[in-house]
Order: C-alpha cells, then structure tokens, then sequence
C-alpha cells in the first residue's frame, strides 16, 4: 500500500501525517511510538517495540481504572470453561 503525503510545518518540526488506512494496516493510532530509519533517501516508519515493563508501566494502577466490558463479563460460558 503506497499513497502521497503532504509535509507541514509546526514550530521547529516538519509534521508527516499518516493516512488513516495505513494506520490502521500498521496497527498504530495516535500517541503510539514509532522508530524512524533513513537509508538514503528512503524513510521507513516502524512500530517501536516496547518492553514488558514499559507496558505495565504505562497500564492503569488500580482495577477501578480498568476498561471492562460489563456484558461480557455477565456472558454465559460458550465452550467448555470451567466455572
């Protein structure tokens, strides 16, 4: 998947905006890290990985600040689970 892009300036930056598509075929959204590599003249964009303790560092601290999904947790079992 390839497309055109403007670049804009924003302060002291030069901001490149990801089309939405390959954001969502690159599994990223905004407020991801990404690395950045230039061979050349060619910019590659990658998904930065990130370390166990990075996440849980950046995972809410208490249960009361977790996302849950009411219905799913009053789903009745669908398989074999035991209860």
């Amino acid at each position: 998947m390839s497309c055109a892009a403007t670049l804009r300036q924003s302060g002291g930056s030069i901001i490149l905006s990801i089309p939405k598509s390959i954001a969502q075929t690159m599994a990223v959204e905004a407020g991801s890290v990404v690395e950045l590599a230039v061979e050349g003249r060619k910019l590659s964009v990658t998904p930065a990985r990130r370390s166990l303790a990075d996440r849980l560092a950046q995972s809410p601290k208490s249960p009361a600040a977790w996302h849950r999904d009411q219905a799913s947790l009053e789903d009745a079992p669908a398989g074999r689970e035991l209860l």
